[in-house]
Protein backbone atom coordinates (compact mmCIF):
# COMPACT_ATOMS: atom_id res chain seq x y z
CA UNK A 1 0.00 0.00 0.00
CA UNK A 2 1.36 3.39 -1.00
CA UNK A 3 1.46 6.07 1.66
CA UNK A 4 0.88 9.79 0.84
CA UNK A 5 4.62 10.33 1.38
CA UNK A 6 5.62 7.58 -1.06
CA UNK A 7 3.07 8.80 -3.62
CA UNK A 8 4.47 12.34 -3.40
CA UNK A 9 7.99 11.00 -3.83
CA UNK A 10 6.92 8.93 -6.84
CA UNK A 11 5.27 11.98 -8.42
CA UNK A 12 8.47 13.99 -7.89
CA UNK A 13 10.56 11.27 -9.49
CA UNK A 14 8.19 11.03 -12.44
CA UNK A 15 8.18 14.81 -12.83
CA UNK A 16 11.97 14.88 -12.79
CA UNK A 17 12.09 12.08 -15.37
CA UNK A 18 9.63 13.93 -17.59
CA UNK A 19 11.64 17.15 -17.31
CA UNK A 20 14.85 15.29 -18.18
CA UNK A 21 13.14 13.60 -21.12
CA UNK A 22 11.83 16.95 -22.38
CA UNK A 23 15.29 18.50 -22.09
CA UNK A 24 16.97 15.66 -23.96
CA UNK A 25 14.24 15.62 -26.60
CA UNK A 26 14.65 19.30 -27.39
CA UNK A 27 18.44 19.63 -26.97
CA UNK A 28 19.92 20.99 -30.20
CA UNK A 29 23.16 19.58 -31.54
CA UNK A 30 25.47 21.29 -34.01
CA UNK A 31 27.53 19.26 -36.44
CA UNK A 32 30.77 20.73 -37.76
CA UNK A 33 32.37 18.93 -40.70
CA UNK A 34 35.93 19.74 -41.79
CA UNK A 35 37.54 20.25 -44.32
CA UNK A 36 36.10 22.04 -47.38
CA UNK A 37 37.13 24.90 -49.64
CA UNK A 38 34.64 27.38 -48.14
CA UNK A 39 36.22 27.16 -44.68
CA UNK A 40 38.70 29.92 -43.94
CA UNK A 41 41.34 29.89 -41.24
CA UNK A 42 43.14 32.53 -39.18
CA UNK A 43 46.59 32.11 -37.64
CA UNK A 44 46.38 32.81 -33.89
CA UNK A 45 49.93 31.93 -32.88
CA UNK A 46 53.06 30.71 -34.63
CA UNK A 47 56.43 29.49 -33.35
CA UNK A 48 59.26 27.32 -34.61
CA UNK A 49 57.60 24.21 -33.12
CA UNK A 50 53.84 24.87 -33.16
CA UNK A 51 51.18 26.81 -35.07
CA UNK A 52 47.66 27.48 -33.83
CA UNK A 53 44.94 28.31 -36.32
CA UNK A 54 41.25 29.00 -35.96
CA UNK A 55 38.37 28.07 -38.23
CA UNK A 56 34.82 28.78 -37.16
CA UNK A 57 34.40 27.90 -33.48
CA UNK A 58 37.48 25.66 -33.28
CA UNK A 59 41.24 25.91 -32.94
CA UNK A 60 43.82 23.50 -34.33
CA UNK A 61 47.31 23.53 -32.79
CA UNK A 62 49.75 21.43 -34.83
CA UNK A 63 53.43 20.59 -34.36
CA UNK A 64 56.05 22.01 -36.73
CA UNK A 65 59.57 20.72 -37.40
CA UNK A 66 61.00 24.21 -37.54
CA UNK A 67 64.56 23.39 -36.44
CA UNK A 68 65.09 21.02 -39.36
CA UNK A 69 68.00 21.95 -41.69
CA UNK A 70 68.74 20.60 -45.19
CA UNK A 71 72.15 19.39 -43.99
CA UNK A 72 73.81 18.75 -40.63
CA UNK A 73 74.79 22.02 -38.97
CA UNK A 74 73.05 24.06 -41.65
CA UNK A 75 70.71 26.99 -41.22
CA UNK A 76 67.28 25.75 -40.01
CA UNK A 77 64.65 26.15 -42.70
CA UNK A 78 61.90 23.86 -41.46
CA UNK A 79 60.32 21.13 -43.56
CA UNK A 80 57.71 21.67 -46.24
CA UNK A 81 54.08 20.72 -45.63
CA UNK A 82 52.38 18.37 -48.08
CA UNK A 83 48.83 18.85 -46.72
CA UNK A 84 47.66 22.45 -46.47
CA UNK A 85 44.41 24.16 -45.52
CA UNK A 86 41.65 23.61 -46.60
CA UNK A 87 42.67 20.10 -47.64
CA UNK A 88 43.42 19.33 -44.01
CA UNK A 89 45.81 19.99 -41.14
CA UNK A 90 49.24 18.37 -41.05
CA UNK A 91 51.35 17.61 -37.97
CA UNK A 92 55.08 17.27 -38.40
CA UNK A 93 57.15 15.02 -36.15
CA UNK A 94 59.92 16.94 -34.40
CA UNK A 95 63.28 15.70 -35.74
CA UNK A 96 65.55 18.49 -34.51
CA UNK A 97 65.83 21.00 -31.70
CA UNK A 98 64.87 20.89 -28.01
CA UNK A 99 61.69 18.87 -28.62
CA UNK A 100 63.44 16.11 -30.58
CA UNK A 101 61.41 12.88 -30.68
CA UNK A 102 58.11 14.50 -29.73
CA UNK A 103 56.30 13.06 -32.75
CA UNK A 104 53.43 14.72 -34.60
CA UNK A 105 50.59 16.28 -32.61
CA UNK A 106 47.30 18.04 -33.32
CA UNK A 107 45.24 19.55 -30.48
CA UNK A 108 41.54 20.31 -31.02
CA UNK A 109 39.58 22.82 -28.90
CA UNK A 110 36.58 25.10 -29.08
CA UNK A 111 37.44 28.79 -29.00
CA UNK A 112 35.25 29.34 -25.93
CA UNK A 113 36.53 26.27 -24.07
CA UNK A 114 33.17 24.47 -24.13
CA UNK A 115 32.91 20.69 -24.41
CA UNK A 116 32.23 18.92 -27.69
CA UNK A 117 32.27 15.45 -29.24
CA UNK A 118 34.81 13.92 -31.59
CA UNK A 119 32.52 11.83 -33.76
CA UNK A 120 34.75 10.75 -36.66
CA UNK A 121 38.06 11.51 -38.34
CA UNK A 122 40.21 10.47 -41.28
CA UNK A 123 43.95 10.47 -40.76
CA UNK A 124 46.50 10.36 -43.58
CA UNK A 125 49.93 9.00 -42.74
CA UNK A 126 52.88 10.71 -44.41
CA UNK A 127 55.52 8.06 -43.73
CA UNK A 128 55.72 4.25 -43.87
CA UNK A 129 54.56 2.25 -40.84
CA UNK A 130 54.14 -1.18 -42.44
CA UNK A 131 57.20 -2.67 -40.81
CA UNK A 132 56.43 -1.84 -37.19
CA UNK A 133 52.75 -0.98 -37.30
CA UNK A 134 51.30 2.36 -36.34
CA UNK A 135 48.40 4.01 -34.55
CA UNK A 136 46.77 7.37 -34.09
CA UNK A 137 46.74 8.01 -30.34
CA UNK A 138 43.90 10.16 -28.98
CA UNK A 139 43.76 11.51 -25.46
CA UNK A 140 40.61 13.45 -24.43
CA UNK A 141 41.03 16.08 -21.71
CA UNK A 142 38.76 17.98 -19.32
CA UNK A 143 40.00 21.12 -17.56
CA UNK A 144 43.56 20.33 -18.60
CA UNK A 145 43.55 16.80 -17.15
CA UNK A 146 43.86 13.56 -19.14
CA UNK A 147 40.57 11.66 -19.17
CA UNK A 148 42.29 8.22 -19.25
CA UNK A 149 45.49 6.67 -17.99
CA UNK A 150 46.48 5.71 -21.52
CA UNK A 151 45.53 7.18 -24.90
CA UNK A 152 43.02 5.46 -27.15
CA UNK A 153 44.64 3.71 -30.14
CA UNK A 154 43.34 3.72 -33.75
CA UNK A 155 45.23 1.66 -36.31
CA UNK A 156 47.14 3.30 -39.16
CA UNK A 157 49.50 0.55 -40.27
CA UNK A 158 50.41 1.18 -43.90
CA UNK A 159 52.49 3.17 -46.33
CA UNK A 160 52.98 6.88 -46.89
CA UNK A 161 49.85 8.49 -48.34
CA UNK A 162 47.44 5.88 -46.98
CA UNK A 163 44.27 7.16 -45.28
CA UNK A 164 42.41 5.61 -42.36
CA UNK A 165 38.88 6.50 -41.24
CA UNK A 166 37.72 5.90 -37.67
CA UNK A 167 34.59 6.73 -35.67
CA UNK A 168 35.72 7.03 -32.03
CA UNK A 169 32.51 8.86 -30.97
CA UNK A 170 34.21 10.45 -27.97
CA UNK A 171 31.68 12.51 -26.04
CA UNK A 172 31.79 15.61 -23.84
CA UNK A 173 35.45 16.59 -23.57
CA UNK A 174 36.91 20.08 -24.01
CA UNK A 175 40.20 19.04 -25.66
CA UNK A 176 41.40 16.21 -27.89
CA UNK A 177 45.11 15.49 -28.39
CA UNK A 178 45.87 13.41 -31.49
CA UNK A 179 49.40 11.98 -31.67
CA UNK A 180 51.48 9.83 -33.97
CA UNK A 181 55.21 9.15 -33.81
CA UNK A 182 55.64 10.35 -37.43
CA UNK A 183 54.11 12.91 -39.79
CA UNK A 184 50.35 12.69 -40.32
CA UNK A 185 47.40 14.86 -41.34
CA UNK A 186 43.71 15.09 -40.58
CA UNK A 187 41.83 15.26 -43.88
CA UNK A 188 38.29 14.77 -42.56
CA UNK A 189 36.81 15.56 -39.18
CA UNK A 190 33.32 15.57 -37.66
CA UNK A 191 32.79 17.47 -34.41
CA UNK A 192 29.44 17.67 -32.61
CA UNK A 193 28.33 19.77 -29.67
CA UNK A 194 25.28 21.34 -28.05
CA UNK A 195 26.84 24.79 -27.78
CA UNK A 196 25.31 27.38 -30.08
CA UNK A 197 27.74 28.68 -32.71
CA UNK A 198 29.64 31.78 -31.68
CA UNK A 199 28.05 35.00 -32.88
CA UNK A 200 29.96 37.96 -34.29
CA UNK A 201 28.91 41.56 -34.75
CA UNK A 202 29.49 42.92 -38.25
CA UNK A 203 29.22 46.73 -38.22
CA UNK A 204 29.15 48.89 -41.34
CA UNK A 205 29.08 52.67 -41.78
CA UNK A 206 29.61 55.21 -44.57
CA UNK A 207 32.30 57.81 -45.06
CA UNK A 208 29.54 60.37 -45.69
CA UNK A 209 25.79 59.92 -45.26
CA UNK A 210 25.25 62.42 -48.10
CA UNK A 211 27.14 60.19 -50.53
CA UNK A 212 25.60 56.77 -49.99
CA UNK A 213 24.24 54.07 -47.72
CA UNK A 214 25.06 50.52 -46.63
CA UNK A 215 23.10 47.38 -45.74
CA UNK A 216 23.82 43.88 -44.44
CA UNK A 217 25.31 44.71 -41.04
CA UNK A 218 24.21 42.70 -38.00
CA UNK A 219 24.97 39.61 -35.93
CA UNK A 220 26.14 36.47 -37.75
CA UNK A 221 26.91 32.96 -36.54
CA UNK A 222 30.53 32.01 -37.06
CA UNK A 223 31.19 30.29 -40.35
CA UNK A 224 28.15 31.81 -42.06
CA UNK A 225 28.29 34.06 -45.09
CA UNK A 226 27.85 37.81 -44.71
CA UNK A 227 27.31 40.26 -47.58
CA UNK A 228 27.64 44.00 -47.06
CA UNK A 229 26.21 46.18 -49.84
CA UNK A 230 27.12 49.80 -50.55
CA UNK A 231 24.81 52.01 -52.64
CA UNK A 232 25.94 55.39 -53.90
CA UNK A 233 23.58 58.38 -53.98
CA UNK A 234 23.08 60.38 -57.18
CA UNK A 235 26.23 62.26 -58.11
CA UNK A 236 28.55 59.91 -56.20
CA UNK A 237 30.23 56.53 -56.70
CA UNK A 238 31.49 53.73 -54.45
CA UNK A 239 35.26 53.64 -53.91
CA UNK A 240 36.05 50.79 -51.50
CA UNK A 241 35.51 49.10 -48.15
CA UNK A 242 38.08 49.81 -45.46
CA UNK A 243 38.68 48.38 -41.99
CA UNK A 244 40.92 50.31 -39.64
CA UNK A 245 41.86 52.51 -42.58
CA UNK A 246 43.05 49.52 -44.66
CA UNK A 247 41.29 48.59 -47.90
CA UNK A 248 39.56 45.21 -47.73
CA UNK A 249 37.53 45.20 -50.96
CA UNK A 250 36.68 47.32 -54.00
CA UNK A 251 33.42 45.45 -54.60
CA UNK A 252 30.24 47.26 -53.63
CA UNK A 253 28.76 43.89 -52.63
CA UNK A 254 31.43 42.49 -50.31
CA UNK A 255 30.92 38.86 -49.23
CA UNK A 256 32.99 37.11 -46.56
CA UNK A 257 32.71 34.42 -43.88
CA UNK A 258 31.97 35.65 -40.37
CA UNK A 259 34.81 34.69 -38.07
CA UNK A 260 35.37 37.74 -35.87
CA UNK A 261 33.79 41.05 -34.92
CA UNK A 262 34.38 43.50 -37.75
CA UNK A 263 33.84 47.22 -38.33
CA UNK A 264 33.90 48.31 -41.95
CA UNK A 265 33.46 51.65 -43.68
CA UNK A 266 32.07 52.16 -47.18
CA UNK A 267 33.88 55.02 -48.88
CA UNK A 268 32.30 57.15 -51.62
CA UNK A 269 33.45 60.06 -53.75
CA UNK A 270 31.84 62.61 -56.06
CA UNK A 271 31.46 61.63 -59.70
CA UNK A 272 33.74 63.51 -62.07
CA UNK A 273 32.27 66.46 -63.94
CA UNK A 274 32.96 66.50 -67.67
CA UNK A 275 33.29 70.01 -69.06
CA UNK A 276 32.39 70.54 -72.70
CA UNK A 277 33.79 73.38 -74.77
CA UNK A 278 32.24 74.26 -78.14
CA UNK A 279 34.53 74.88 -81.14
CA UNK A 280 36.31 78.24 -80.94
CA UNK A 281 35.80 78.64 -84.70
CA UNK A 282 33.37 76.94 -87.10
CA UNK A 283 34.56 73.49 -88.14
CA UNK A 284 36.98 73.10 -85.23
CA UNK A 285 36.70 70.27 -82.71
CA UNK A 286 34.78 69.95 -79.47
CA UNK A 287 36.80 69.66 -76.24
CA UNK A 288 35.89 67.39 -73.33
CA UNK A 289 37.78 67.75 -70.03
CA UNK A 290 37.64 66.10 -66.60
CA UNK A 291 39.81 66.13 -63.43
CA UNK A 292 43.20 64.45 -63.83
CA UNK A 293 42.82 62.97 -60.33
CA UNK A 294 40.43 60.33 -61.72
CA UNK A 295 43.26 58.02 -62.78
CA UNK A 296 41.25 54.83 -62.44
CA UNK A 297 38.62 55.85 -64.93
CA UNK A 298 38.45 54.77 -68.57
CA UNK A 299 37.12 56.86 -71.45
CA UNK A 300 34.71 54.89 -73.63
CA UNK A 301 32.74 55.78 -76.73
CA UNK A 302 29.79 54.49 -78.71
CA UNK A 303 28.10 55.32 -82.00
CA UNK A 304 24.65 54.48 -80.63
CA UNK A 305 23.56 55.51 -77.15
CA UNK A 306 20.85 52.83 -76.98
CA UNK A 307 22.86 49.81 -78.17
CA UNK A 308 25.10 49.56 -75.08
CA UNK A 309 28.04 48.85 -77.37
CA UNK A 310 30.68 50.86 -75.52
CA UNK A 311 34.35 50.41 -76.42
CA UNK A 312 37.55 52.06 -75.13
CA UNK A 313 38.07 55.37 -76.91
CA UNK A 314 41.07 55.72 -79.22
CA UNK A 315 41.16 59.51 -78.87
CA UNK A 316 44.39 61.03 -77.60
CA UNK A 317 44.12 62.16 -73.99
CA UNK A 318 46.23 65.13 -72.92
CA UNK A 319 46.85 66.43 -69.40
CA UNK A 320 47.20 70.12 -68.61
CA UNK A 321 46.56 72.29 -65.54
CA UNK A 322 45.07 69.41 -63.54
CA UNK A 323 42.67 68.42 -66.32
CA UNK A 324 42.58 65.54 -68.76
CA UNK A 325 41.00 66.33 -72.11
CA UNK A 326 40.32 65.16 -75.63
CA UNK A 327 39.47 67.19 -78.72
CA UNK A 328 36.94 65.69 -81.12
CA UNK A 329 36.91 66.87 -84.76
CA UNK A 330 33.59 68.18 -86.05
CA UNK A 331 31.58 64.95 -86.45
CA UNK A 332 29.76 63.78 -89.55
CA UNK A 333 27.49 61.65 -87.34
CA UNK A 334 26.71 60.94 -83.69
CA UNK A 335 29.41 59.93 -81.22
CA UNK A 336 28.91 59.46 -77.51
CA UNK A 337 31.53 59.46 -74.74
CA UNK A 338 31.50 58.38 -71.11
CA UNK A 339 33.89 57.84 -68.20
CA UNK A 340 33.61 54.46 -66.52
CA UNK A 341 35.37 52.93 -63.53
CA UNK A 342 36.22 49.22 -64.00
Amino acid sequence: MKTPRSQALLRAVLLLALCFHAWTAFAVTYTNVFFNASQTRTVLASSINEVTIRSGDYTFAYSVDGYWAPYAGGQPTGRFFSVNWPTGVQAQAITAGPLLGRGGNIILKRVDGQKFDLKAFTGKILMNTAGAGGAFEIMPLVDGEDAFNDPLMYDCTGYSGASFSHTPSLVNYDTYKIHMWGDFALTALTLIDTNAPLTFNIAASVSSAAMGSVSGAGSYDSGTSCTLSATANAGYYFVNWTEGGVETSTLADYTFTAGANRTLVANFAALPVINTAAPAVPGAGFTFAWPATFTGWVLEESADLTSGNWVPSTETITTNAGQKSITIPAPTGHRFFRLTRP
